[in-house]
C-alpha cells in the first residue's frame, strides 16, 4: 500500500513551525477548506489512514495517523479544533487562518466566510 504524503503550511519555504508543533505533540489538528480539500483527490483522507509529513524542501519529517475527521462552517470550529490546531483562543485560531488562507482563497475565486466549509482532521503522531 502506498502511503499519502503532505507538507503542512508556512509562511515561506523555510516555515516548519506546524511540523515541529507535531513532532513535540502540541498540533494534533489540521483543516482545510472544503474547497481547496475536495479539489486534489490525493490529499483526501480517511480515519485510520497513515500520512508522511515532509517538510517544504521534501525531507521525511514524521509520520501521522488520521483519527478523526469531520466538517464545520468556519464561524463554527469547535473548540476540539482550536486545541488541536495549537491555540489558545477562537480568536487566535481565526486570526491565524485567515492570515494563511483568505487571500489565496480570493485568488482562487472564493470568499472566506463564516460560512466557508472546513475540513478538520484529529490525528495522532505514530513517528517522528
Amino acid at each position: 500500500m502506498i502511503m499519502k504524503r503532505t507538507t503542512f503550511w508556512g509562511r515561506d519555504e523555510n516555515d516548519e513551525r506546524l511540523v515541529e508543533q507535531i513532532i513535540a505533540g502540541t498540533k494534533t489538528a489540521t483543516c482545510t477548506p472544503k474547497c481547496w480539500y475536495d479539489a486534489d483527490p490525493d490529499e483526501i483522507t480517511e480515519v485510520g489512514e497513515l500520512v508522511e509529513v515532509y517538510s517544504k524542501k521534501g525531507a521525511y519529517m514524521c509520520t501521522i495517523e488520521i483519527i478523526d475527521k469531520y466538517e464545520l462552517p468556519f464561524g463554527q470550529i469547535d473548540e476540539r479544533t482550536v486545541i488541536g490546531e495549537n491555540c489558545s483562543s477562537y480568536a487566535e485560531f481565526h486570526a491565524d487562518h485567515v492570515f494563511a488562507w483568505e487571500s489565496d482563497l480570493k485568488k482562487d475565486g472564493h470568499e472566506l466566510t463564516d460560512d466557508t466549509m472546513i475540513v478538520v482532521e484529529h490525528f495522532r503522531l505514530v513517528q517522528s
